[in-house]
């Protein structure tokens, strides 16, 4: 397995004697949380009644699928060195986009070539600001979640959706008796995959966040990379948005208020280092996983809603603060 870190890349061999067990399994960015993600459910289901059933477990997917969806594309913002902290905001703005096209001329295809067109725009406009604007990426995202928000409750703050059955496919949608969110995350995950074993821009992503002075000299095309990751990022917010009033099948302006702290806690829960340059497609996955499980077992245990937020800014320090432990125990003995 390779990562890139600015110029140098480190091969890590799973099977060489001299390198301690522990360290090889530290070294895979995702290991650590997928071992958490087991403990955790079996530790909740031990003590938790419903939590293993069949139906709990498949609304604990369904709400990881939404979540892995985004935190895909986030992921390789973060991977970039930049973030994105306005996807809960423009997933809004898609499922407005979504539901009144989808009332207006039907279906379900057009209203998502529409969110889709959103949310590529606004991604291309936190992408243009961040790097050829030269804001940080903070900032502009933070600023275009509060306005995106601001637009929503203006527009749609008395608008109650209410979708019909045939615009709700992506969310409720069966094939050959898979759900179609599977599908679409498994279909996601695979095309990233794809894409970063196969292309240059993803290599570039790694490296540019990895050590982007490195980059620089090297003549990496900076700014193209981090924007096409920002596009990435507004157009898995408008495939997303399919998928959420899929699932819920009605939509009021507070939607998915909150959602960008559940997809950068999964992109970083997962293993991806919040520096940049380090990480997998693997990680916002177990991380989604992960969120859905901490917040179903809130659920299934009455703990008020008003903890949501704590117990996930919580996670993201303790997931950046044991980042930290583990580059140090990786590199001790170098």
């Amino acid at each position: 397995m390779s990562l890139d870190a600015g110029s140098e890349t480190r091969t890590v061999d799973f099977a060489a004697d001299d390198v301690p067990q522990w360290r090889s399994i530290l070294s895979w960015p995702a290991a650590p949380s997928i071992i958490f993600l087991v403990v955790a459910t079996l530790g909740v289901g031990m003590v938790t009644d419903g939590f293993l059933t069949i139906a709990n477990l498949r609304s604990i997917l369904e709400q990881a699928v939404l979540i892995s969806i985004v935190a895909l594309a986030v992921n390789q913002v973060i991977l970039s060195g930049e973030i994105d902290v306005s996807t809960g905001s423009l997933l809004a703005v898609c499922a407005f986009v979504f539901g009144n096209t989808a009332n207006v001329v039907g279906g379900a295809w057009l209203p998502l070539l529409a969110a889709l067109a959103a949310g590529g725009t606004v991604g291309l406009l936190n992408g243009f600001l961040s790097t050829y604007g030269r804001v940080p990426s903070i900032i502009t995202t933070l600023g275009m979640l509060f306005i995106l928000r601001g637009a929503v409750l203006l527009g749609g703050g008395a608008q109650v959706l209410n979708m019909a059955p045939e615009s709700r496919i992506f969310g409720q949608g069966m094939l050959a008796g898979v759900p179609v969110t599977i599908l679409i995350a498994a279909s996601l995950f695979l095309v990233m995959e794809i894409v970063s074993r196969h292309t240059i821009w993803a290599r570039n992503a790694i490296a540019i966040g990895g050590n982007e002075s490195a980059a620089r000299t090297l003549g990496l095309p900076i700014r193209k990379t981090r924007l096409i990751a920002f596009v990435l990022s507004g157009l898995c917010c408008g495939l997303a948005a399919a998928v959420f009033l899929g699932q819920i099948g009605q939509l009021q302006a507070t939607a998915a208020t909150g959602f960008e702290l559940k997809v950068i806690a999964a992109v970083v829960l997962g293993g991806t280092s919040i520096r940049g340059g380090k990480g997998s497609n693997v990680s916002p996955v177990v991380g989604a996983v992960l969120v859905g499980v901490i917040l179903n077992a809130m659920t299934l245990n009455r703990v008020p809603g008003t903890y949501e937020l704590l117990i996930l800014g919580s996670l993201i320090l303790g997931a950046v603060s044991f980042e930290g432990v583990r580059q140090k125990l990786l590199t001790r003995g170098h």
